[in-house]
């Protein structure tokens, strides 16, 4: 199956979709009068409201004006006492603030790159990063220093800058900050690395996917077209700015449109609620588990009467989940969105009249996406309704990965990003993303895909969360394993959980197993780590 947003969605947000070429790929790409790199969106927003609040800490408050000003001084400080020049990598291992925002917009002044690194890692992810990407200077929070200050070999980087304090082997980023000079004349180009992302693997050391100035800026008005997103919005950064959502559907999409970026240095819901509230926040984009935490939470229904559009990803949603966002926030509108590093963000969304008709769609293809499926074997296309692996083609897919060419052949060879991700594509153009390929269980020929299984455990009204996996079976091959998460304060009893799936699917797809735990294992990018689950 083969599918074009252009042709999915309503006129006006497809209006002035051009045809261009970039990485040698001919794709559609919003209008000719789109700002064209990161350097352009943050002059824009500085242009057309100086005085509007940009980024928002539990520190400071931002303007536009400001934060453009913060980032030409931090661009003139690298330049002038690091010599950073275009092309050059500053690694930033900065928890949410203002600072990561002003240092990604000083990276795009100088037309250098950012790698933002997760501040999860352990010292050794950390050197690899670090060294692979070939990172000049490292910006730093003082906490994290700790975990990888030189202990008996320096690191790559010339120079390490700390956000605050200055703990022995680092320098004040203030020093940079305090530069007078004017950043260099230097404008990046469109097809031009902005950001190296690091993929969390799970097998060999992680990629670094890059993302282009186009890239970004393509995703983020995607965000803005399709979740009708103006400038008087207000989101509330809930997820780690060093990932694709935080950074690009809320922070960039929000640079885009001349909004304001509240920002959590770390969730917690009860935190959450208050801004919410207080901040009058009006937009949130988060995974299923930011909800649900939210909505346990006592006197939640009373918070957030400001929010008109949420988007939600990164995981299945469970349908209960779904109706009680609806229940709590009618006024608002729904979005289940699918996307990964690799795309920038957004590859499909799902429009809010759709939430509950087609609760366990991702939605239809951004207006500027291609998506196909296909057999992962013999990359034959699917028909309508049959399962393959997802593919897309859009200008918001990365060019590849950094310094490894190996893996970019193998992922984005043709052109064609090739998810890993078992979905099917309906005759409308819907996507339903049923499993990732490595996960599917084969239960003696018959394929049972987890997500289904994990929407059902999710039903179960004491169940928080659940994944599900496959085991080692003497008959069958494979068994299904599910493990479950209770509410706070119920009680789960697995013949219970077990009953409940069978009531509501097919014999092969119930859990022979059912394990109940305190919590999910999650890698530090905040994914459930399946394979711990299979012992």
């Amino acid at each position: 199956m083969h599918v074009r947003g252009v042709d999915l969605w309503p006129e006006p947000l497809t209006r002035d979709l051009v045809e261009e070429v970039h990485h040698g790929r001919r794709v559609r790409c919003y209008g000719p009068d789109r700002p064209r790199t990161l350097v352009e969106m943050l002059e824009r927003a500085a242009a057309r409201m100086p005085e509007q609040e940009a980024v928002v800490d539990a520190r400071r408050r931002l303007t536009w004006r400001e934060l453009h000003q913060a980032a030409r001084r931090l661009a003139a400080g690298l330049h002038a006492k690091r010599g950073v020049q275009p092309g050059d990598r500053v690694a930033l291992l900065v928890a949410n603030s203002a600072e990561f925002c002003v240092s990604v917009l000083a990276c795009a002044t100088l037309a250098a790159v950012a790698v933002t690194l997760n501040t999860k890692l352990r010292r050794a992810e950390l050197e690899y990063m670090l060294g692979h990407s070939g990172a000049r200077v490292l910006v730093t929070d003082p906490e994290w220093w700790d975990e990888i200050a030189p202990k008996g070999a320096a690191l790559p980087c010339e120079a390490v800058y700390a956000t605050r304090d200055t703990p022995e082997g680092t320098e004040p980023l203030d020093r940079l900050l305090d530069c007078r000079d004017a950043p260099p004349a230097v404008s990046p180009a469109e097809d031009d690395a902005a950001f190296i992302m690091y993929t969390s693997g799970t097998t060999g050391h992680p990629k670094g996917a890059i993302g282009t100035h186009g890239g970004i800026v393509n995703g983020a008005m995607s965000f803005a077209r399709c979740f009708g997103l103006g400038p008087d919005e207000r989101t509330l950064v809930a997820v780690p700015l060093f990932h694709v959502t935080g950074l690009i559907a809320q922070f960039l999409t929000m640079a885009y449109v001349g909004g304001t970026t509240v920002i959590m240095r770390q969730f917690n819901a009860a935190g959450a609620l208050r801004l919410l509230e207080a901040e009058r926040i009006t937009y949130l984009v988060g995974a299923p588990t930011v909800y649900i935490m939210l909505m346990s939470q006592p006197g939640y229904r009373m918070s957030a009467a400001t929010l008109r559009v949420v988007g939600y990803g990164g995981a299945p949603m469970p349908p209960d989940a779904v109706r009680g966002l609806r229940e709590w926030l009618p006024a608002a509108r729904l979005h289940n969105v699918y996307g990964m590093t690799e795309t920038c963000s957004p590859t499909t969304i799902l429009p809010d009249a759709d939430a509950f008709a087609r609760v366990s769609s991702a939605g239809r293809p951004v207006p500027t996406a291609e998506l196909r499926t296909v057999d992962p074997g013999t990359v034959v296309e699917c028909a309508a309704g049959e399962v393959g692996e997802l593919l897309v083609w859009g200008p918001m897919v990365v060019p590849g990965y950094w310094a490894n060419p190996e893996a970019t052949t193998g992922a984005m060879g043709d052109g064609w990003l090739r998810t890993g991700d078992l979905a099917t594509i309906d005759a409308d153009g819907y996507v339903t993303v049923m499993d990732r390929i490595k996960d599917m269980i084969n239960r003696g020929g018959e394929k049972v895909y987890c997500v289904e299984v994990e929407d059902v455990l999710c039903g179960h009204p004491d169940v928080l969360e659940a994944a599900v996996v496959g085991i080692p079976d003497p008959v069958y091959g494979e068994a299904v394993k599910a493990c479950v998460v209770p509410r706070a304060g119920r009680t789960l009893d697995p013949d219970d959980v077990r009953a409940s799936v069978a009531r509501r699917l097919a014999k092969f797809k119930v859990p022979r197993d059912v394990e109940i735990l305190p919590a999910l294992p999650r890698n530090p990018s905040g994914k459930v780590v399946k394979r711990a689950l299979k012992n």
